[in-house]
């Protein structure tokens, strides 16, 4: 028999499901190889091959967002094409260390696209009719994408006009992100120039926003599942 409309929906909704674990699963991963990577000043074989994994992790996050956005499939062909073609540029700018603008150039191109994502996540999340398990799975992916988002910024920015006073471990990246997008402030790392300053206050104020915006819309159209009462209670 052919599958009815409800098992088809339920099947969707799986897979979707499925598709945000998957890519909570990626971005944990370049969270991590953020920590482990020693960027920028990196050059040797294995902080060569990590950043090069690096690369094809962010690749996956774009694709596998498009997916759970219901992309059009030609629109998806087409960011693929793209994301294939930076990857290939992407591995031979972080092996020719010698050529550091086309690493920034690089850099620069993955952070347009590496916003993108969650603004295509965000979407589907504020589209959503009812709180699911794919709908929480898409609220915490955003979020997690914005501290993702800023990490890769000030690694752009401090390749080419400078983030910070001195150039950290990568680990300071993530560590700088997650902190401010939670307003936490510790005060034991700062933005140093004008853009870094404003790009910090920029996505500080975006994730506060975003968990406003968020978390009442999720609040507004949750409702308690009710059980039905037993037909032999009734009597």
């Amino acid at each position: 028999m052919p599958p009815t409309r409800r098992q088809s929906h339920n099947d969707n909704s799986q897979a979707r499901v499925r598709g945000f674990a998957l890519l909570l699963v990626i971005i944990a991963l370049i969270i991590g190889l953020l920590g482990l990577v020693g960027l920028p000043s990196s050059s040797d074989d294995t902080g060569i091959l990590m950043r090069i994994v690096l690369t094809v992790l962010a690749g996956g996050v774009l694709v596998a967002t498009l997916r759970i956005a219901r992309v059009s499939r030609q629109h998806q062909r087409w960011v693929a094409t793209a994301v294939s073609v930076l990857l290939v540029v992407s591995i031979f700018g972080v092996m020719l260390t010698s050529h550091p603008a086309l690493g920034q150039t690089v850099s620069f191109m993955w952070v347009v696209l590496v916003i993108a994502a969650p603004v295509l996540v965000l979407r589907q999340v504020l589209a959503s009719e009812t709180v699911t398990a794919q709908t929480i799975l898409g609220a915490i992916t955003v979020y997690l994408l914005i501290g993702v988002s800023l990490s890769f910024v000030s690694i752009a920015m401090q390749q080419s006009v400078g983030f910070f006073e001195e150039v950290p471990r990568s680990t300071a990246y993530v560590y700088f992100a997650f902190v401010t997008i939670t307003t936490i402030g510790y005060g034991d790392l700062s933005p140093y120039t004008d853009g870094a300053r404003m790009v910090s206050v920029g996505f500080a104020v975006a994730a506060q926003m975003y968990l406003v915006i968020v978390v009442a819309r999720l609040v507004t159209i949750w409702r308690p599942q009710t059980t039905k009462p037993d037909a032999g209670s009734s009597q």
